[in-house]
C-alpha cells in the first residue's frame, strides 16, 4: 500500500499532492505525523510512505532501518568553495560571550537527523536567540564561512546521472540563462565524483555573485522540497530512494 502524509490542517503538502496525483484516487491511504511517530500505523516493507522527515525517521525505525547520512560529502568538498567544521551551540555561545560578538560573521545550521533550527548567519547572541531558539549547548552544528549566492538550484540525482536543476532560492533568470551549459555539466561531474551518494538524492548548489558554481549540501531523496519538479520525476526519486532504503539492514 501507498501511504501519503497529511498536514495537521488535513491538508497534503505540495509533495504529497504531487504523489496523490502521481498513484490516483483509490491507490493511496493517508495519515497524520503522529499515527506514525506513535506506532499506530503499521507499515511493512511491501508499503512505500511518503512524508516529513520526523515521519519518516519513524517509519525507518519502525522497519529496522539503520539510517546515516552526510551534508557535505567528504569526495566533493573541494565544490563548497568554503570551509565547513563540526561544532556545538556551546563553542558558539563560549566564543560570543568573550567579546559580545563572533570574529567574523558565520553560518551555523544543526548537524545530524534533526533539524532543530533553519540554519542562519550568526554574529552575535541576539542572532541565537531569534533563530534558534531553544536549541541548547549540546546542540551539534555545522559551522560555515559566509559565500554570498545569486542563486539557488536543487538538482535531483537519480542513479548517478543529473535529472535537472530547479530554482529554490534567490530566483535569477540571468544566471540560469548564462550558467545554465556550465551549472549542468558541473553538477553531472559532481555527481560522478560523489562517493557518498545513494540512488537517489539532490545536490543543491548555488552561483555566486562572483560567478562560481559552489555546492551548498547534499540532500537524501526520501523527504525533500520539490520546487517545480514534475510528479512523476518526484515520485520516481521518493520510490527509489525508498526501495533502497528497505533492502538495508
Amino acid at each position: 500500500m501507498n501511504y501519503l502524509q497529511l498536514m495537521d490542517n488535513s491538508k497534503f503538502s505540495p509533495e504529497e499532492e504531487a504523489l496523490a496525483r502521481y498513484f490516483g484516487e483509490g491507490n493511496y491511504k493517508t495519515f497524520y505525523r503522529k499515527q506514525i511517530v506513535q506506532n499506530k500505523l503499521k507499515i511493512t516493507k511491501d508499503d512505500f510512505i511518503a512524508g516529513d522527515i520526523p515521519a519518516m525517521y519513524a517509519a525507518m525505525r519502525q522497519l529496522g532501518i539503520d539510517y546515516s547520512y552526510t551534508d557535505y560529502p567528504e569526495s566533493l568538498r573541494k565544490y563548497l568553495l568554503r570551509n565547513v567544521w563540526p561544532s556545538t551551540m556551546k563553542s558558539i555561545r563560549n566564543e560570543i560571550y568573550e567579546t559580545g560578538y563572533l570574529n567574523k560573521p558565520i553560518f551555523i545550521k544543526p548537524r545530524g537527523k534533526l533539524k532543530r533550527f533553519t540554519g542562519f548567519v550568526c554574529e552575535s547572541i541576539d542572532d541565537i536567540s531569534q533563530n534558534a531558539k531553544g536549541a541548547g549547548n549540546n546542540v551539534d552544528i555545522w559551522g560555515s564561512d559566509i559565500i554570498h549566492f545569486t542563486s539557488e538550484f536543487r538538482c535531483p540525482i537519480v542513479n548517478g546521472k543529473l535529472r535537472g536543476c530547479y530554482h529554490y532560492l534567490n530566483f535569477n533568470a540571468y544566471d540560469y540563462i548564462k550558467y545554465r551549459e556550465r551549472l549542468f555539466e558541473m553538477v553531472q561531474q559532481m555527481a560522478d565524483e560523489n562517493k557518498e551518494g545513494n540512488s537517489a538524492y539532490c545536490l543543491d548548489v548555488g552561483i555566486t555573485n562572483k560567478g562560481d558554481i559552489a555546492l551548498i549540501e547534499m540532500t537524501d531523496g526520501f523527504s525533500f522540497g520539490k520546487y517545480g519538479m514534475g510528479d512523476e520525476l518526484l515520485a520516481e526519486i521518493l520510490i527509489t530512494r525508498w526501495n533502497e532504503l528497505k533492502e538495508q539492514k
